[in-house]
């Protein structure tokens, strides 16, 4: 296969050699050390926070480059990084090379077929990096707001409360013209919408009606605590990412969600579009057993297993110390066991 199913970061080396990994597992494995490196950020890649403050990736490097719901400037050439470690998963996507002679490595971004006879097992000396879908796509990153109805202990508080007034449709729309003409031209590109809670806006749902038909392809995280209908009707706009808190979450609701999105996945097949699901476990340290009960509870839902992919994610503390993997002195880290570790990262394959 062209692509590994919840492996969606593809690594090359200098003599074209690639290993898909999921962005956990990549971390996890201590490769993401990656100063110096040129990346395509504000080129190919925005990122917007909940301000409408724009930035070439959600690292914030090389500073603001102006206001959404303003005015704004984007770079012409890749810039170089000096970040010492790229540890968002949403920043490991955007494609980036050691050094600029290697960007022909990158196929995808350039809609060149596969080589597959250099799929590795593994991979040394990391010099190319891009996502497998959509890489020939411009990206958006947006964080559309902090409200959230929920308020989980591990979440930063700069990106979540329960009170902060909603972006409205037509601001939304006006600046995703803008965004449209000073920024995609005649590319294609994928967003990639977050908040806070993006659901919680009454606008939402418009606004991804919007998006849709200007023809981009969205990627949309949430919940999953609004009612099945409603993420049954964005199954059909794009790839939706659905998070499990156990601080806020109602079991039972959430399964039912699920279940309805691979009921309308199934049913579309062959007939229309529908966008991928993931789900992701957020573990918190000392939930190990009831986390492989949820787990084997999202198994149990019919066809999910062969139409969804689904991974056990660490949980960071709101101070942004990483609390995956083991530390450069091989350190486990504030609670997590060595079971645990065995167990985060893409689970479709175990």
């Amino acid at each position: 296969m062209d692509t590994t199913p919840g492996k969606p970061l593809r690594a090359y080396d200098a003599a074209g050699n690639w290993k898909d990994f999921g962005t956990d597992d990549f971390i996890g494995q201590q490769l993401n050390y990656l100063n110096g490196w040129a990346c395509s950020m504000g080129v190919e890649n925005l990122f917007i926070n909940s301000d409408g403050e724009i930035f070439g990736a959600s690292c914030e490097q090389g500073g603001s480059l102006g206001n959404v719901f303003s005015k704004f400037e984007t770079p012409k050439e890749w810039p170089k990084c000096y970040k010492s470690i790229c540890s968002c998963g949403a920043d490991l996507f955007i494609p980036k090379v050691k050094t600029l002679e290697y960007i022909p490595l990158l196929r995808k971004k350039q809609e060149l077929e596969t080589d597959m006879s250099k799929k590795v097992d593994s991979i040394d000396n990391i010099v190319a990096m891009e996502r497998i879908y959509g890489t020939s796509f411009k990206q958006v990153h947006w964080e559309i707001g902090r409200r959230c109805n929920y308020d989980c202990s591990y979440c930063w508080p700069h990106i979540h409360n329960n009170y902060e007034a909603h972006k409205g449709l037509e601001e939304l729309m006006t600046a995703t013209d803008k965004i449209k003409d000073e920024f995609i031209g005649d590319s294609s590109c994928n967003f990639i919408i977050t908040g806070g809670e993006p659901t919680a806006n009454a606008a939402f749902l418009d606004w991804c009606r919007y998006i849709n038909v200007l023809g981009y392809n969205l990627s949309m995280h949430s919940n999953g605590s609004r009612k099945p209908d409603y993420y049954q009707e964005l199954i059909t706009y794009g790839d939706l990412n659905l998070s499990v808190h156990y601080e806020g979450w109602n079991q039972e609701k959430f399964l039912e969600v699920v279940k309805g999105i691979v009921e309308t996945k199934v049913e579309r097949e062959g007939k229309g579009k529908t966008g991928h699901l993931e789900v992701k476990i957020m573990m918190k340290p000392n939930t190990t057993e009831y986390t492989l009960e949820v787990e084997n509870k999202l198994k149990e839902i019919p066809n999910f297993v062969d139409y969804c992919t689904w991974a056990i994610v660490p949980i960071k503390d709101n101070n942004y110390d990483v609390l995956l993997g083991p530390s450069k002195d091989g350190i486990f880290l504030k609670g997590y066991t060595k079971k645990d570790f065995t167990l985060f990262g893409d689970r479709n394959a175990k």
